[in-house]
């Protein structure tokens, strides 16, 4: 068993821009703990522990997925109170953006698998552990990125490290 993901696939310079929003962040919450850089992602849909069966079943589902790619923009801070994050997230969840969630959330439900959110709300977690008002809402400048890949994560400790890593690559066209 493995515990997976989908989730957005950003480039390392997607990510290297990412950046500033994080020290930003901290900035506002010098007590959080920052994501490491090679971790940043925007999830799609949580698995949990997914069996070897399963997830190739998914992998064959997500690969029939023959949508846009993204353009994402990024326009402002925010925190949940619980699991304690803050995260940079858009004002706008743009159409391409929903459309490959909801499908994916079909395919992964259809596998027995359930959404343990109540709704979709994209975001880009920067830091745990963040101490914050959950009202906390902070404008930024706008960052559009152009996402043409998704991918099935996993979540791994190796060496002591949580991280992030993509078993399967799905081209948005």
């Amino acid at each position: 068993m493995q515990r997976l993901f989908f989730s957005l696939k950003f480039s390392n310079a997607q990510q290297q821009q990412l950046l500033p929003y994080q020290q930003q962040a901290l900035s506002l919450c010098p007590g959080a703990k920052a994501v490491d850089h090679d971790n940043l992602h925007l999830t799609l849909f949580f698995l949990g522990q997914v069996n070897t069966t399963q997830q190739q079943r998914l992998v064959d589902a997500a690969q029939q997925i023959k949508l846009a790619a993204v353009s994402l923009t990024l326009d402002h801070l925010a925190c949940f109170a619980r699991p304690k994050i803050l995260y940079l997230a858009p004002s706008v969840i743009p159409d391409a953006l929903l459309q490959l969630q909801q499908q994916l959330a079909v395919l992964c439900k259809a596998e027995g698998f359930s959404d343990i959110h109540d709704s979709y709300r994209p975001h880009i977690t920067l830091a745990r552990h963040a101490v914050c008002d959950a009202a906390f809402k902070q404008p930024v400048a706008p960052l559009t990125l152009q996402i043409s890949e998704f991918a099935l994560y996993q979540s791994a400790q190796l060496d002591g490290r949580l991280q992030y890593l993509p078993l399967y690559h799905f081209i948005l066209i």
